[in-house]
């Protein structure tokens, strides 16, 4: 096992409840917004170059799940759909794509560009082969005088072989979760 820097929490178990505290936050307290301790990775290491291997047209099924409602009533929405995927390189993320999504249910389609593993706000990354678990965190603007959000990303990309891959990434908005994306993906 190779091992770029420390996850607090591995977030290939993780089953969280809306608005449930950040494992991370939990761990760091203080700490967990002081972005002055970010990871320094060089993006051509051998273990992770088998993420440019994925490189292409993928095609396969996927589920978000987010929370909706009060604090005192959250609910937890689940969407499966349909994906199209082409994986591409960046120079800022490890892994890069841009994805078209079919929700059936809701007879809904939607273009979104996936960035994970942002080199720039990585603050754990730890890769066994093909597996690869991250912990992102980042500012990020909430428009113009509006104020700032924290978001971090706890990521998970498993690709078994050159044909199969596996993403997985949940979101957790100012200490708190509200997201997670699930994609079951095969190459074209």
């Amino acid at each position: 096992m190779w091992v770029l820097g420390w996850c607090l929490h591995s977030p290939v178990a993780a089953a969280y409840d809306c608005y449930q505290p950040s494992p991370t936050a939990e761990s760091l307290e203080e700490e967990y917004r002081n972005n002055d301790k970010s990871l320094v990775i060089d993006k051509n290491e051998e273990a992770l170059q088998f993420l440019k291997q994925l490189k292409g047209q993928w095609t396969g099924t996927g589920e978000e799940i987010s929370c909706k409602g009060s604090d005192n009533n959250p609910q937890k929405l689940h969407k499966q759909m349909q994906v199209e995927a082409d994986v591409e390189e960046s120079s800022i993320v490890l892994f890069k794509a841009r994805l078209e999504k079919v929700f059936p249910a809701e007879r809904v389609s939607r273009s979104e560009t996936l960035g994970l593993i942002n080199i720039e706000s990585l603050y754990g990354l730890s890769a066994n082969g093909r597996h690869i678990e991250a912990n992102q965190r980042e500012f990020a603007s909430n428009g113009p005088n509006a104020g700032v959000r924290y978001l971090e990303y706890m990521i998970t990309i498993d690709a078994p072989n050159d044909d199969e891959l596996y993403v997985e990434w949940s979101l957790f908005t100012n200490g708190v979760y509200v997201f997670t994306q699930k994609l079951n993906l095969t190459r074209n």
